[in-house]
Order: C-alpha cells, then structure tokens, then sequence
C-alpha cells in the first residue's frame, strides 16, 4: 500500500474491534487488514475516543497485525522467542529472510500509529490543548524510534508533515530521525507543563498512564534516556547532553502497562503453535536462578519424547528453542516445549519502569551526571524493582504469590552463570554457555564486563519488549546470544554478527519505488558494515560495526 493512501484517513478506535478484524486468522489473510474498508473518517468518533488507537496499537492488539510485526520478526532476533516449525520455509528464523514477514511494523505504524497522531497534534497545538498533543508527542517518538531502529532510514518527515499531497514520500536518515525524537520529546515535556484538560477528561481515553501527566513526564523523560543512549556511539556528545537532561527529570516509578480489556495476542501466537520460548532467555534465566523465571514462562506443556528414546514428562522442565536450526514443520516436538504466562487478558507491556534504572546504571559508569547514584546502586535497584513489578504483572497468572526480600537479595548475589543448552530432541542444536558473568556485581570488573551485566539485566527486565531487547543487543553485544546453528541468507547475514536489521516493506518496493531507492542509498550512505543494500546484515546509522562500548 503506498503511504500516501496508508494516511488518506484517520483509523480510529472503533477500527479493530467493530469491523470483525479479530476473526482474522493466521498469516494468509495479512494484507486483507490494509484495506480501504478499514478506513474510518474521524469524524465519526468522539475526539477523545480517537487517542486510543495510537496508544494501543504500539503493541498491536489484533492477532495478524501483531504476528508481522512482532513475532516474526523481533521477537525472534530478541532472544525472548522462537518459533518451534519452519513455517513451510517461508519463516525468518534461518536468516533466509521474507520480506512478506519483515513489513508488518511498517505497514502498522503508519496505519495505526502516525496517521493519527499527526493529525491530533496538529489539531491538539491549533486548539491550544497542549497536555493532548505532548502525549501524541510521546507516542509518535515512541513508535518512530521502534520503526527507525528496526529498519534504518524510513519515510516520516514527509509523511507527518503533509501526508495528503498525493506524492510519492521521501526517507529520512536515521540520524535526522533522532534529532526528531528528541524534538518531539522536548516538545512534548513543555506541553506537560500547561495542562488545559481535567484528570477525569485525560482518562477517559488515556491507555498508558491513565490521565496522570507526572507519570507522562517520566514517559517522556525515560524515553529521552533510552533514545540519547542508542546513539552513544554515533553521537557521543549528543547521547550525553541528552541523557543528562532526561536523568535530571522524573524517571518510571511504576510500568506502563495498558489494561483495558484489549486482547494480548502473544497469547494467540503460542495458541497457534507459532511461537515458543528461546533459548537464550531459559538458559540465562536457569542458570542465574531467577526468580522471575516462573513469571515468564511455563515448564513443558506436554510430554517430549528426546533422541535418546527417554520422554521428559509434562510440566517437568523449562526448554527453549535455539534458532536457526532447520526445524521440521509443525507439529513436532518443539511444539511441546515452555510457553509464556499469558493470556488474553494480560495488560499490554508499553515500558518497564525497571529500564531506567539499568538506563542510569549505564549513564553513571559512564561517568555522566544526574544519573542519581553510583553504577552499582542503580543496577541492583533496577533487578529490585523488576522483580517486584512483574510478581505483580504476572504472579497471579502464573501461580506466584510473592517473592521475598531474602529471595531477592540471594539472586542479587548470586555467583551462577548462564547454563549451556541441551536439547533433548536434537543434539546437534546444543551449544555452551555464551556468557559468563554473574548477577553478583564486581567492582573490580572491566567496565565491559560492568556493562555486559547491566544490559543482562535490563534484557531481562523489559521482557517482553522485543523491539528495544534486539536493539540493545545490536548497539552493545549484549547478552551474547547464541548463533544460528543454520543460515541460509546467501551472504546477506553474517552469522556471528546475527540479524542487524528487517527488510523493508514489499508495499515500499511495489508502489515508492524511486523513493524506496533512495531511501536504501541513505541506508547504505550511514552503514559501517561489510554488508550493504536492504539486506539483513546491513548496519543501522547508530549501530557502529566494530565500535567499542567505551
């Protein structure tokens, strides 16, 4: 679809949950969501109605928009899941890359997410209702910034200023999109500090911090953080000017999780027998002895009959999926393995308060200022309030009613390194530990090693946010994943390196095509890699091939 009829109308709340688009099944019927009888005029809603699309559709709450966009894709390159069959051959997980599969957080940002906050702001700042337009700010910078990481330079000046003038949109580069972020979120906390609405009227539509502004403050702040930290090697200067002014702010004291009876479609994914856990995230989180494992997923939901002629019996043991090993198609004995807590009832994830804490962590082992305490103190309060914070997302769920205080101190202390992976189906999938550090922080330590624990930690801590997981495993290395066992790219992706981008867009080579060309020589002009062109392997702006963390 091209943008320009992407953006024609506003999809406003009403959209997925009066027109029948949850009865949608599986993959085939994708592009029957991108089609002109899904397009609402505005004006059949109520204003405050339509900021509710925008704000849930980050994590998208429909069954086939959320498989393109998350599950895969990102949620595959993470560490998080797996999908447990070879999708007929067509699946990424080989690094054999579809770029039917790598377009769904194209087509859903610019459907859901920027054809309606553009227009809000616009009409929010011509109003004068400036609390309205920070928080589409927030949103737009947060999707913006999840789109421009997953596929590099991406077509958003163009669209969001003028997105009705029938030509065909421009790409910007990343670079020049994180400037835009930062503006937008500059904006946005400016806009908090003259409210214009009620309480009572903020919440009326308010998905993520329902109607506080504080709260959407710290959103803000947060966000700046993150942003100004992805770029601390392409931009050292800039990273550090704007972390210390976001640090300086209010950061997430609680999550941002949206419960308002939306369908949490990861539940689906695991339904479909589409997605299971990786394992990466079942090693490090066994071999540290995590409390929070039980909170994240279950053991073995059915007998698995291994190679050795033995049966591990029903909901005995915790097994995760290694990628790129050449599954057979479903159903198989992957299929059998952990699936996650969820169902689909579960609050949408938006951000975890425990990211800027490690976000901190980060910034004072850098030596930046504000940060609000030493490396150390920042990073252990960080795992604190994870745990705390998921026991209450998920404990109920997963049958946990508490975790003590001794039980996090021990984990906080904890000398245990990250078990290696066996798998009992398929020996040959079973490789050794990519990491070595512990839970335990050593002051001692490397400020590499000091690192490698924080953004451990934060990778566990934000699950099961995919987006930002791969993204902090491209700008850092961190925690060392394990390697495709299988990689059938053709030279595009390197398999140590792994996946550092998506495909763009099918709809973008179909229908922008000259812009889409140049869009890619963009790509390749802010690429540090030995792989260019729209490739897997190609290098993001931010994501400085053989660049040091320090």
């Amino acid at each position: 679809m091209k943008l320009n009829r992407i953006l024609k109308y506003a999809a406003v709340s009403a959209l997925a949950f009066s027109t029948g688009l949850t009865t949608v099944s599986c993959t085939d019927d994708f592009e029957t969501l991108n089609t002109d009888q899904y397009e609402v005029d505005p004006n059949t809603l109520p204003f405050s109605a339509q900021f509710k699309e925008p704000l849930s559709y980050v994590y998208a709450p429909q069954q086939n928009l959320f498989q393109y966009c998350f599950s895969l894709n990102v949620d595959l390159f993470s560490g998080y899941f797996m999908t447990p069959h070879n999708f007929n051959g067509s699946g990424n997980v080989d690094y054999a890359l579809n770029r039917s599969f790598c377009g769904g957080m194209y087509e859903n940002v610019y459907l859901h997410i920027f054809n309606n906050t553009r227009r809000l702001i616009a009409s929010c700042d011509e109003q004068g209702l400036t609390d309205y337009a920070g928080m589409m700010r927030v949103v737009q910078a947060y999707a913006v910034q999840m789109l421009t990481d997953v596929y590099g330079p991406v077509a958003y000046t163009s669209c969001i200023e003028d997105p009705t003038n029938g030509a065909s949109f421009s790409y910007d580069t990343q670079q020049s999109i994180y400037n835009s972020i930062f503006e937008l979120l500059d904006k946005a906390l400016q806009d908090f500090q003259s409210p214009k609405s009620t309480l009572e009227e903020r919440q009326s539509f308010d998905y993520w911090c329902n109607g506080d502004l504080d709260m959407w403050i710290q959103v803000a702040n947060q966000l700046k953080l993150r942003a100004a930290l992805r770029i601390v090697k392409a931009d050292p200067t800039l990273a550090k000017q704007k972390a210390e002014e976001a640090a300086k702010g209010a950061i997430l004291k609680q999550d941002v999780l949206i419960n308002k009876s939306l369908s949490n479609e990861q539940t689906r994914m695991f339904e479909w027998g589409d997605s299971g856990m990786n394992a990466n995230l079942t090693t490090i989180l066994e071999g540290f002895q995590d409390p929070r494992l039980p909170l994240y997923m279950t053991k073995n939901q059915a007998d698995v009959e291994c190679e050795d002629g033995k049966t591990i019996a029903s909901g005995t043991q915790y097994l995760g999926i290694r990628g790129g090993c050449d599954l057979p198609a479903k159903p198989n004995q992957w299929g059998n393995f952990s699936k996650i807590v969820c169902s689909y009832t579960t609050a949408l994830p938006v951000m975890m308060a425990a990211e800027g804490y490690f976000l901190r962590a980060e910034g004072a082992l850098r030596g930046w200022s504000n940060m609000g305490g030493t490396a150390k103190e920042l990073y252990e309060q960080g795992i604190r309030v994870s745990i705390k914070n998921q026991l209450a997302y998920k404990g109920s769920l997963a049958g946990v009613s508490s975790i003590s205080e001794t039980e996090i101190d021990a984990y906080i202390s904890g000398t245990t390194t990250q078990k290696d992976f066996v798998d009992p189906v398929n020996g040959q999938n079973s490789i050794k530990a990519q990491n070595d550090i512990t839970v335990k922080w050593d002051e001692s330590a490397t400020n590499e090693k000091k690192l490698q624990r924080i953004i451990t930690q934060k990778w566990i801590a934000n699950f099961p946010l995919s987006c930002e997981a791969w993204a902090e495993f491209r700008r850092t290395g961190y925690p060392k994943l394990f390697p495709n066992r299988v990689n059938k790219s053709n030279g595009d992706i390197d398999t140590n390196e792994q996946v550092r981008r998506l495909l763009y867009s099918d709809n973008e080579d179909n229908t922008n095509t000259v812009e889409y060309q140049k869009g890619i020589e963009l790509l390749n002009q802010e690429n540090t890699g030995s792989i260019s062109g729209d490739k897997g392997g190609t290098h993001v702006w931010w994501d400085k091939a053989g660049a040091g963390n320090f």
